[in-house]
Formats: structure tokens, C-alpha cells, sequence
């Protein structure tokens, strides 16, 4: 009985250590951004206010969260001009900061003027928001706004499949003090990277030349959009790790009021976490999760696809999902073959997030939802089921963790490059 207890235990300090997890990459995410947004608005510049009310057939109704485009600053009476598109027509307004939520410059609407600087725009916008579905509702917002047309947006949210992946490589890192448990762990989590980069190498160079996502999203948005006035669902899993998240920075900024002592106290409670997660998992009597998995949940790639489906669906994080099973392959519970269907899986349910988001807007923005949704089938269908395709990935992360075990810093190197410094220069450089 003391061994069972014990075990219980060690399950509510993994699901608590994993709670706290969320908080510091949600911490990590704010502090970013708020060292990222400007303390001034210019004329072009993008703002998403917190709320507006419009009069739409007599009615008045109030919107959340939407993007507009600042048109004109009255410094004197704090007042910001703005407009944005509603059903194909203009309307403008006004707003003071203390509505303004977020702020994207003029430069980020230039660079997205090309579908190539978009791809990547989609790549490190994720990296900073650590989650594809946060980046492609706001993508999905800016589209049906009007302030993104759908040949940046798709693009966009091919990035934001890669980019998403970030998440579960620094989880993995989490082992790299044990050799063949981090072979393990980084080869599951870098498998979901090489799918979608893959993924992409397919499939954008055929959007771009033949357009067939966005046909087929304009389609499906023609035959399926519904104006939805309630509420979309909101994950209660998301809305207690922003509570707590929003605790932290309030303590924190009333000690320091700086975003950057935000950010290095948010590191230092992500890796602080990371590594109490894998140590209480190496520790529980894993040979029984073992066979739970295996008989269950992991028994067949089918299985396993729709068990990540529906737990991303959940928690509305592709991220989590991923982030939460990768250290159980690098305590041997389940194999990168195992992982590989359920980390597709992921893939499809983090679209359901921009969905939601896209029926309280417009048709366009249902479009680029659509694309996003449309994108991860069609991979999965295109790569999964011919063994050519589906072993390059497997290939590329068995390959890199070898690597990785020879070399120490060909992990850091990898994710530096692959997700930051390359990125960064194709939008500096080129979009500048």
C-alpha cells in the first residue's frame, strides 16, 4: 500500500511540476513579448485591441481581441485612429493605449509581402509564443481583418508547424546528462521537426506555383462558414496557467518592474521543472505505464494518431501534447515508431484552436484555417502511409540524436540555427 501511495504521489508531483512547466514557457512567452513591443506606436503599425464596439444592423456588438491598422496619432489626447475590414467594408475608429493588447510594426506588414519572408515570419513568431495554435489564431485574426492577404497567410501557418516544434526539443534536453536516454528523448522530439519541415519542402513549392491549398480552403470556407456569435471554447487547462501566469509577473514586476527579470526568472522555472519531471518519471515503476501504453493507447499507429488528436484538442497546445510524452521515450516507455503517428496527431488538433477562432469572424479568416487544417492532412496522408517517405524523418532524428551523443552542442547549435538564426536572416536580410 505504501508503494502504491508512493506512486500516486510521484504521478501528482509530475502533473504539478509539468503545471508549473506551463507556467514558466507561458511566462517566457509574455516576457518576450514584452520586450519585443514597441513603446510607441507609429502611422502602419498593427495593434490588436482588447476589445471594440461596432453597430452592425443597428445593433451594437461588441468584438474581442481584433487587429487594426494604426491610421493616425493624436499625441495631445492619447488617441489612436485606426481601421479594419468588417465583411469587406472599412471601418475606422478610434482607441486609447490602454485597449491596445498587442502591437506588430509597419516592417512585420511589409515582410509579409512575400510568401517566401511569410514561410519564416509563421517559423519564429511560434519560437516566441512557444505554440502554433496562439500564432495561427493570431494569423487567422490578421486575415480576417484584412491586414494579411491569404497568399502571407498560408505560408504563415506552414511556418507555425515548425516552429511549434521548439517546445518538445528543449524538453528533451531535459536528458542530456543521461547518453541513451537523451538519444532516446531527442530522437521523439526532433522527429516531429523533420515531419514538418518535410512536410513543407513539399508542399509550399507546389503552393506557390499551383495555389491548391488556398483553392481548396476557399472551397471548403464557401461551402462550411456559419456566423457564430458565442463565445469559442476556452481550455480550462490554458485559462489556469494564465492565471498563475499573470500571478508570477505581477510579483515579479512589483519587485522589478522589468520584463527582462521576468524572463530569466521564467528560464529558470522552465529548466528547474524540465528536470524534476524527468527525475520523478525515472523513478515511478515505469514497466507498468509500459504495458498500459502499449495495450491501450500505443498499440497501433491509428490509435496512437487519434490519442494526440484528442489530447491536443484538450489543451489546445500542440506544444504540451508533445512537450509531455517526449520524456517518457527517454525513460524507454515508448519507442520514436510509437511516438511518430502521435505527434501527427498533434499536428491536426493544434488546427482546431484557429477553427474556433476563425467562426467568430469572417469567411477569409475560415479560409486560412482551413489552409492550416487542409496542410497537416494532406501531410500525413501524402508522407505516412509510403515507407520511403515516412523513414525520412525517422532517419534525420535517429541520425542527429547519434550525433548529438558525440558532440554536446550540436543539440543547442541545432536549435539556434534551425528555429532562430535562420529565420532571422532570411527576415532581416531579405525582408529588410
Amino acid at each position: 500500500m505504501k508503494i502504491l501511495n508512493s506512486i500516486y504521489t510521484k504521478i501528482i508531483l509530475v502533473f504539478l511540476s509539468l503545471y508549473i512547466f506551463l507556467v514558466g514557457i507561458s511566462s517566457l512567452s509574455k516576457s518576450i513579448s514584452g520586450l519585443t513591443t514597441p513603446n510607441e506606436l507609429t502611422i502602419g503599425d498593427m495593434a490588436q485591441l482588447k476589445k471594440i464596439n461596432l453597430i452592425i444592423d443597428n445593433k451594437e456588438t461588441q468584438k474581442k481581441k481584433i487587429w487594426v491598422k494604426i491610421t493616425y496619432i493624436n499625441r495631445n489626447d492619447g488617441l489612436y485612429s485606426f481601421e479594419y475590414s468588417e465583411d469587406n467594408i472599412l471601418i475606422e475608429g478610434q482607441t486609447t493605449k490602454d485597449n491596445i493588447k498587442k502591437v506588430a510594426s509597419s516592417s512585420f506588414i511589409k515582410a509579409t509581402s512575400s510568401r517566401f519572408i511569410s514561410l519564416f515570419i509563421g517559423v519564429f513568431a511560434t519560437v516566441l509564443f512557444q505554440s502554433s495554435s496562439t500564432t495561427t489564431s493570431l494569423i487567422v485574426g490578421m486575415a480576417g481583418g484584412g491586414l494579411i492577404g491569404l497568399s502571407s497567410a498560408i505560408p504563415m501557418v506552414m511556418g507555425a508547424n515548425i516552429g511549434t516544434t521548439v517546445t518538445n526539443t528543449l524538453v528533451s534536453l531535459g536528458h542530456i546528462r543521461r547518453k541513451e536516454e537523451f538519444r532516446r528523448a531527442f530522437a521523439s522530439s526532433t522527429v516531429h521537426d523533420f515531419f514538418n519541415i518535410l512536410a513543407v519542402l513539399i508542399f509550399f513549392p507546389l503552393e506557390m506555383i499551383f495555389g491548391f491549398l488556398e483553392k481548396s480552403a476557399i472551397f471548403l470556407g464557401n461551402v462550411f462558414f456559419t456566423e457564430i456569435s458565442e463565445k469559442p471554447f476556452e481550455s480550462p487547462i490554458k485559462q489556469a496557467v494564465s492565471w498563475a501566469v499573470n500571478h508570477l509577473k505581477e510579483f515579479v514586476h512589483n519587485i522589478i518592474d522589468s520584463d527582462w527579470a521576468l524572463l530569466i526568472i521564467s528560464v529558470a522555472i522552465t529548466l528547474i521543472m524540465l528536470f524534476s519531471i524527468v527525475k520523478l518519471l525515472r523513478s515511478m515503476v515505469l514497466e507498468k505505464v509500459e504495458k498500459f501504453f502499449d495495450k491501450y493507447i500505443f498499440k497501433t499507429a491509428i490509435r496512437a494518431l487519434m490519442f494526440g488528436f484528442i489530447l491536443t484538442v484538450l489543451v489546445q497546445s500542440s506544444s504540451i501534447t508533445t512537450s509531455t510524452i517526449v520524456p517518457l521515450a527517454g525513460a524507454g516507455v515508448l519507442t520514436l515508431r510509437q511516438i511518430f503517428p502521435f505527434t501527427l496527431g498533434a499536428n491536426i488538433g493544434t488546427t482546431i484552436t484557429s477553427l474556433m477562432a476563425a467562426l467568430v469572424l469572417n469567411p477569409i479568416a475560415m479560409v486560412v484555417a482551413f489552409s492550416h487544417l487542409l496542410f497537416n492532412i494532406v501531410g500525413i496522408i501524402v508522407i505516412y502511409p509510403f515507407k520511403p517517405l515516412r523513414e525520412i524523418p525517422l532517419y534525420c532524428a535517429e541520425t542527429l540524436a547519434d550525433l548529438s551523443l558525440k558532440n554536446r552542442l550540436i543539440p543547442l547549435l541545432y536549435l539556434a540555427v534551425v528555429f532562430i538564426i535562420i529565420p532571422l536572416i532570411i527576415i532581416i536580410l531579405i525582408g529588410g
